[in-house]
């Protein structure tokens, strides 16, 4: 019998989904855990000449650059103005790390998969990166899906952008970093 209830124990456990939940412009947002690489606190971020709208710039993380992004932009959340963010967080979308600054990373939790409500039936296919929306208490937060935010063309020619600047030679001294 007690293997029995080891099974449950484990279906229970395959059921839920570590998350980490995140505010963009005073907006709630969330994201696998399973992404995630590191949270670091906000830092200078050096801006790359002639990136494409959106790469903020890019961040040296232990020798190697990292291209970073604001979520507020990319999410179009400007419902509060923005100000100083305190973290980036460090994600893995296909096999590219990206620098992803919020404002303000909140807690690391777990949630049932039945908590979570689906929104295909009335989301716009152009914001097909929400893999859906979950309560805690009454505040909804927005689940994203990283793999959607970004299609693969944009992950390519970001990646694309990088090598280019590293191959100049780009210029991340001090005197040509621009403060978030």
């Amino acid at each position: 019998m007690p293997l029995f209830k080891e099974t449950k124990k484990e279906e229970k456990v395959k059921a839920e989904k570590r998350i980490v939940r995140f505010n963009a412009s005073g907006i709630e947002y969330a994201v696998s855990i399973e992404r995630i690489k590191e949270i670091i606190y906000a830092k200078e971020v050096h801006p790359l000449p002639g990136a494409r709208e959106g790469i903020e710039g890019v961040i040296s993380l232990r020798g190697a650059v990292v291209p970073v992004i604001d979520s507020r932009k990319k999410l179009k959340a400007a419902a509060v103005p923005p100000g100083p963010p305190e973290h980036i967080l460090i994600v893995e979308v296909r096999r590219q790390k990206i620098g992803l600054i919020v404002d303000r990373v909140n807690e690391v939790i777990a949630v049932r998969e039945d908590q979570i409500q689906r929104t295909e039936s009335f989301m716009d296919q152009n914001a097909a990166y929400v893999d859906g929306i979950y309560r805690v208490g009454e505040r909804l937060i927005v689940l994203l899906n990283l793999e959607r935010l970004w299609t693969a063309a944009e992950t390519s020619e970001l990646e694309a952008t990088l090598s280019r600047t590293i191959s100049n030679g780009a210029d991340l001294s001090p005197q040509n970093k621009r403060k978030q």
